[in-house]
């Protein structure tokens, strides 16, 4: 993992929120809610990845049906591991941003060879290091115009 992902989650604290499939999908947004997270990971006893439970999976199902869904297993709604847009943790944040974009997700599951959740990157996760660099870079060249940069 490049030390940029390793920056995200020391300062999350390298929490990977998740549920299993047999969740009820009220349950899965009670945890979501009192979280403050716009994604659950969906995995096995074994931590291998079936899916993600996203806001936007819960709002599908709802735009779809009269049927209140509450009591409904996040697996039924989930976007499982063969739809998953994921990545092995090497890739720059550059490339992050841009798979995110060109993909139209906002978590990306980081997987590894044998299929073992690694972590989740989020797009407030990108954004968030991207401001931090930007800041830095700006204090740098207000040192560099005041004259106190120590190049």
């Amino acid at each position: 993992m490049n030390k940029k992902l390793e920056a995200v989650f020391q300062v999350r604290n390298n929490v990977i929120y998740s549920v299993t499939g047999n969740t009820a999908i009220k349950d899965a947004v009670d945890k979501m809610n009192v979280h403050n997270i716009g994604a659950l990971m969906v995995v096995s006893k074994t931590n291998k990845i079936e899916g993600i439970f996203t806001e936007r999976d819960v709002m599908k199902k709802l735009a779809s049906t009269n049927d209140l869904v509450g009591h409904l297993p996040v697996k039924d709604i989930m976007t499982p591991k063969e739809k998953l847009v994921s990545i092995t943790g090497d890739e720059t944040i550059s490339e992050i941003m841009d798979i995110m974009v060109t993909k139209k997700v906002r978590h990306l599951p980081i997987i590894d060879q044998n299929g073992i959740l690694q972590g989740l990157v989020a797009m407030r996760d990108v954004f968030n290091i991207l401001l931090k660099d930007a800041r830095r870079e700006s204090e740098d060249m207000k040192s560099y115009i005041m004259g106190n940069y120590p190049g």
